[in-house]
């Protein structure tokens, strides 16, 4: 951690709500993901200081401490950034720029970076236009350290948004392309989703045998992560994705629409949480998850894998399963380290994904056919070759890849 990378962290809390001592937790947690390095924490009880949002005192305490940033738990609207770098000369960070920061390390490819780039512009642009506002009425908004805007600057931000909206469109249209090709070849896809830290990317790794970067800290996998596995003849692509966060803005989830769309479009969720939290804590996480799972359009079904179970005793476990039966749709206790569970969550697996059909195919006996007959023996699960005049196949598989076969008699066959 660079020790000249300093913070403070500020929280203020509505007093006519009970205190919520985990969003300082959480934002700690965030500055440290970030590399801050945090030299206090302020809280404060009070209604909302409209031009500080937290009380100017608080503000001049916080800077005492002679740290680089200032990072606000609390959203900060345009006003209150530009009062606040006006004021006290201050550099400062809301949690939601600092969430962008921590992305803006992760994003490894362009998508990644059109996305968190896009978030960020979609942030910027109120706040020029506040800027903006401001000189018309003869205010000098030296606005976070750039100087006075002019309105050309807000106006590229717009075209750049636009630009970046149409890559990325194209980047989701591909994607859409690509899980119809995977399911022609007859795959499976299923969606690992949750609160970041919950233990995905491990999971990832324990199914799938791979060894995907797995970190305690949050948003550790921003970009897609693919592998395949096969439970019982199901050819499954399992994906990892970005992790959710309590009070995801709305906007942040259609930046990364692109990315996401690996949730909303699989056949099968895997919601993870993290069963070492408190119930109060697994509650909030579940309802921050499954809001985020509404915003993203998922309409498929969903198991709920209750993770890092191992450490918990049999009662411990089954009072925080009942404090969760509401929100944890098919709840498997499991550990991703340790393994348990993973066999009785691959049976649910194949249970929730859609049964594959058996089919009776003919074709006539051509070079051909025999490539298709190759082919076939990677997409589908072939129970039985009759070679004569003819090739009859009988097979099981998903109909999107029986779309897929040419010049050919396709029959379906009961299964009863």
């Amino acid at each position: 951690m660079n020790d000249d990378k300093t913070a403070v962290l500020l929280l203020r809390e509505n007093p006519s709500k009970s205190p919520d001592p985990y969003k300082m937790v959480e934002l700690r947690g965030l500055a440290n993901a970030a590399g801050y390095r945090v030299l206090a924490e302020i809280h404060q009880r009070r209604d909302l200081d409209h031009r500080f949002q937290i009380g100017k005192g608080k503000i001049a305490e916080a800077l005492g401490y002679s740290p680089k940033k200032l990072i606000f738990y609390n959203a900060l609207s345009p006003g209150q950034v530009f009062n606040i770098q006006s004021e006290f000369s201050a550099q400062i960070l809301d949690r939601f720029n600092l969430i962008l920061e921590i992305f803006a390390t992760r994003a490894a490819t362009r998508e990644a970076k059109l996305q968190v780039e896009l978030a960020t512009l979609t942030y910027d642009a109120p706040q020029v236009r506040n800027a903006l506002a401001l000189q018309k009425t003869g205010e000098q908004p030296g606005f976070c350290g750039a100087g006075a805007y002019d309105q050309s600057m807000y106006h590229d931000i717009r075209k750049r948004m636009a630009k970046i909206r149409t890559e990325l469109k194209e980047v989701e249209m591909m994607g859409e392309d690509r899980r119809q090709r995977r399911r022609e070849m007859g795959f499976d896809l299923v969606a690992l989703a949750g609160y970041t830290n919950a233990g995905k990317s491990t999971l990832l790794n324990s199914l799938t045998g791979s060894v995907v970067t797995a970190k305690d800290q949050p948003f550790t996998t921003l970009s897609p992560t693919t592998r395949a596995l096969e439970i019982k003849g199901h050819k499954i692509l399992l994906t990892d994705t970005v992790g959710f966060i309590d009070d995801l803005p709305h906007f942040l989830i259609k930046a990364f629409q692109s990315t996401l769309s690996e949730i909303s479009h699989a056949d099968l969720v895997l919601l993870v949480a993290d069963m070492k939290d408190s119930p109060e804590i697994l509650r909030r996480k579940l309802l921050a998850s499954h809001k985020a799972l509404w915003d993203c359009g998922v309409t498929a079904p969903m198991i709920t894998i209750l993770n890092k179970a191992d450490g918990l005793d049999e009662s411990e476990a089954a009072a925080k399963m009942e404090s969760i039966e509401d929100l944890a749709p098919n709840p498997v206790l499991a550990s991703a380290s340790s393994g348990q569970g993973l066999e009785e969550l691959q049976e649910r697996i194949y249970e929730q994904l859609q049964p594959l059909q058996e089919y009776q195919i003919r074709m006539p006996y051509t070079p051909e056919s025999l490539s298709e007959l190759s082919r076939l023996y990677e997409t589908a699960e072939l129970l039985q070759v009759s070679y004569g005049e003819e090739l009859v196949i009988r097979l099981r598989g998903k109909k999107e890849a029986m779309a897929k076969i040419q010049g050919a008699s396709l029959s379906e066959m009961s299964t009863e």
